[in-house]
């Protein structure tokens, strides 16, 4: 090493931090929630709520128009602006640069805290127990129990209702269509989806204790609410 020149030794120590802390700059750790402790054990492949939560989805499959298979796959992605249409147009990332920044920190810590409980009860999902279930959407490659995009969409509303409380009634409706999209989608049982609200929620509620994450959502919101043309 001593044979390297100063400026490229710096450079080095520059770098190694930034793939040695991949993961760990977290607002809260996996070690504050155990989701395999907290969450009930979803339904058995065998039992008679799983056979009623499968008729319920192939009942959705059945009367799921064109307009509802292109609305669920359209919230198949996972974005906080897929709640423009409730928060208003001007509520893009384009406009917003560091909301939406604070925002994928958000879904990045939520995933991580959701993992384990995936992996703990791999739950298959509909498609995987029932051939009669064609999804309309595309099928996610891990296991079905906790639903991730019923926790993403839970947390995201939680956070961004608190941000504009004057639309906090649109945004939690939006954020039960986002989640019923994912049984219409034919991916999750119901089961998946109120897992993944409560989830979401116990997420949003250490969030809030987090001082790293206050300080950062008061740097979004304060984005946030002067795009959308609201009072600080």
């Amino acid at each position: 090493m001593r044979h390297l020149s100063r400026p490229f030794v710096l450079l080095l120590l520059f770098l190694l931090p930034q793939t040695g802390w991949s993961g760990e700059a977290l607002f809260v750790s996996r070690e504050q929630i155990d989701f395999a402790r907290l969450l009930p054990p979803p339904p058995a492949l065998d039992s008679v709520r799983q056979q009623r939560e499968m008729d319920l989805l192939l009942m959705l499959q059945k009367e799921r128009t064109p307009d509802m298979e292109a609305f669920a796959l359209a919230d198949a992605e996972r974005s906080v602006f897929r709640f423009a249409d409730a928060v208003g147009e001007n509520f893009t990332a384009e406009k917003l640069p560091v909301a939406a920044a604070f925002f994928k920190a958000v879904k990045e810590n939520g995933d991580e805290l959701l993992g384990p409980a995936k992996k703990h009860w791999d739950r298959p999902r509909p498609y995987a127990a029932n051939p009669a279930i064609t999804p309309c959407v595309p099928k996610p490659g891990n296991a079905s129990y906790p639903s991730g995009h019923s926790t993403f969409g839970t947390l995201m509303s939680i956070v961004l209702a608190n941000m504009v409380p004057e639309k906090q009634v649109q945004i939690y409706d939006r954020a039960e269509q986002y989640r019923l999209n994912r049984e219409i989608g034919g991916v999750h049982y119901p089961s998946d989806v109120v897992a993944g609200r409560i989830a979401g929620t116990v997420i949003a509620a250490f969030l809030f204790q987090s001082p790293t994450f206050l300080e950062d959502y008061a740097k979004a919101r304060a984005e946030v609410r002067q795009v959308l043309g609201l009072p600080q």
